[in-house]
């Protein structure tokens, strides 16, 4: 955790100005710095909270070039149909990819983002040099995280239901975060943070939550479903409060570790499921010194 205030002026949102058609969808998307190519995916609700506080740690935007996009649905992107699959949110990052005639990249991902990245990592291999997944929230099996999951999403639909769409992400920001997490985001995203998680709530809860429980990944059933293991290097990275908060992302962390012999681990103190809002600094950190580490050329 950082000892200096987080500080970058009055504004620090990223103008996501350029856009790339992928299919079924546009996408608003940006290119920050130079260097080695970053798609960062971020993860659902809060379009914002992956690539505005990585700018607390300019070394990571100084050398490596960051490409955010708004997913389907989120932040002006447009989604031109009712579902979108895990297997398509992957399928829109090549196409992004493509679009930028970019072969090959490092591959940056949180939470459901994170699941998309993890996908990304199993269809097209050869598109990703590494990876950095921040807890992806790959489906839980353990029963207490199972149920804890369950709890969360029950509670927030009934607000969803009731109409208080930025109630219902509040819930379930708080109840897989933990209470310090929305307070992180009001000061490390930008000014209109919440307004535009209002906007983007139908999304949260009719496309990305069906798509997570309909994905046919099953952790359990990894080597099955799953001949060919990715080989290229990975950063499974944790909050150190993350279980603490609710249970879940310690099965996760195990199962990347043991199925993955390649994978290294990263704790990130002070952070709980949303540590790059919360420890920006240590996030961008990390995932600089494991880009350092395996570089592409």
């Amino acid at each position: 955790m950082t000892d200096h205030a987080l500080y970058l002026g009055r504004e620090w949102n990223v103008e996501h100005d350029q856009r790339a058609k992928v299919d079924n969808a546009e996408l608003r998307y940006a290119v920050l710095g130079s260097g080695e190519p970053v798609l960062c995916i971020h993860g659902t609700s809060v379009a914002d909270s992956l690539i505005t506080p990585m700018k607390f740690y300019p070394p990571l935007l100084n050398e490596y070039q960051l490409i955010s996009y708004y997913r389907a649905g989120y932040n002006g992107s447009t989604l031109e149909k009712d579902t979108l699959s895990i297997e398509e949110g992957a399928e829109h990052a090549k196409q992004l990819l493509d679009h930028l005639g970019i072969d090959k990249a490092h591959i940056m991902a949180f939470s459901f983002g994170g699941v998309i990245g993890f996908q990304f990592l199993l269809s097209y291999p050869e598109r990703a040099h590494s990876a950095v997944l921040l807890e992806p929230y790959l489906p839980r099996e353990d029963s207490a995280a199972v149920q804890a999951n369950i709890d969360a999403y029950n509670d927030a639909m009934k607000l969803f239901q009731g109409g208080d769409k930025l109630g219902a992400a509040f819930r379930y920001m708080e109840a897989v975060c933990g209470p310090r997490f929305l307070g992180s985001v009001e000061m490390t995203g930008p000014l209109d943070v919440w307004r535009r998680v209002e906007e983007c709530v139908d999304t949260t809860f009719t496309v990305d939550f069906p798509a997570i429980a309909s994905w046919g990944f099953k952790m359990s059933e990894a080597d099955r479903l799953v001949p060919d293991k990715p080989q290229m290097p990975v950063l499974a990275a944790m909050g150190l409060d993350s279980e603490a908060a609710m249970p879940g992302f310690r099965e996760t962390q195990r199962f990347l570790m043991s199925w993955l012999p390649q994978a290294e681990r990263c704790g990130i103190p002070f952070a709980t499921h949303g540590m790059q809002s919360m420890n920006p600094v240590a996030v961008a950190e990390a995932a600089y010194t494991f880009f350092k580490k395996h570089p592409i050329a």
